[in-house]
C-alpha cells in the first residue's frame, strides 16, 4: 500500500513531467489564441498523456520513482512534442529512429521495475536470463502494438505515421534492440543469480 507522502515530495517526483506539461499548456493556449486548432488538439492530447503516471499512482496506489518519470517526460518531449508537434519527424527522418531507440530503453527500464515489484510482492525469484528475456519480450510486444496502432490510424483516419514496410521494421528493430541492450546490462550488473538465492531459500524451508 502506498504510504502518505508530502505534497512537496510528490511535486519533486513529478517535476520532470510538470516542466513538459507547462510547455504543452503554453503551446495549447498559444495555438488556441492563434486560431490553430489542429496543433491545439495535439498539444492537449500530449498534455493528457503526460498525466498518466499520476493516474497510475492514484489507481494502483504506488509511487513511481523519479527516474522513471524523467524517462517518460523525455519521451513525451522528444517524441510527442518535438517529433509530432514541432514536426521534427518531417524535417529530419532519423529523428524517428532515435526516438524509437530511446523508447526501447525507457520501456525496458519500466518493465524491469514492474517485474521486480511483482517478484517482491509475491516473494519469488527467477534466473537473470529469464528476467532479461521477459524485459526484452515485453518491450518487443509494446513496439509491435505501437506499429499496429500506427497502421490502424493510417487506415482509419488517413494519417501518414508509417511510410512503408522498411520504416515499420526499422522502428520495431531499433526499439527491441535497445531493450535487449538494457536487458543484457541488467544481467551483467550483479554476479549473483536469482536461482541460487531461490534454491537456498527453498532448502532452508525443507
Amino acid at each position: 500500500m502506498m504510504k502518505r507522502v508530502s505534497f512537496s515530495g510528490m511535486l519533486l517526483r513529478h517535476a520532470p513531467l510538470i516542466v513538459v506539461e507547462l510547455v504543452l499548456l503554453v503551446s495549447f493556449i498559444g495555438d488556441t489564441a492563434g486560431g490553430n486548432p489542429e496543433s491545439a488538439v495535439m498539444a492537449m492530447g500530449l498534455l493528457q498523456v503526460s498525466l498518466s503516471p499520476l493516474v497510475i499512482e492514484a489507481i494502483a496506489r504506488v509511487r513511481i520513482p523519479l527516474y522513471l518519470q524523467l524517462l517518460y517526460a523525455v519521451l513525451i518531449f522528444t517524441g510527442g512534442y518535438m517529433g509530432s508537434y514541432l514536426r521534427f519527424y518531417d524535417v529530419w527522418q532519423p529523428w524517428d529512429t532515435i526516438v524509437h531507440f530511446y523508447s526501447g530503453i525507457m520501456i525496458a527500464l519500466w518493465a524491469d521495475y514492474i517485474l521486480r515489484a511483482v517478484m517482491r510482492k509475491h516473494r519469488f525469484q527467477m534466473p537473470r536470463w529469464l528476467h532479461a528475456t521477459v524485459v526484452t519480450s515485453f518491450s518487443a510486444l509494446v513496439a509491435m502494438l505501437w506499429e499496429i496502432g500506427e497502421f490502424a490510424a493510417d487506415q482509419m483516419i488517413g494519417s501518414r505515421a508509417q511510410i512503408d514496410n522498411y520504416d515499420t521494421m526499422i522502428d520495431m528493430i531499433t526499439g527491441t534492440l535497445s531493450a535487449l541492450i538494457v536487458a543484457v546490462m541488467l544481467v551483467l550488473r550483479s554476479p549473483e543469480r536469482f536461482t541460487e538465492r531461490a534454491e537456498s531459500r527453498n532448502s532452508s524451508i525443507r
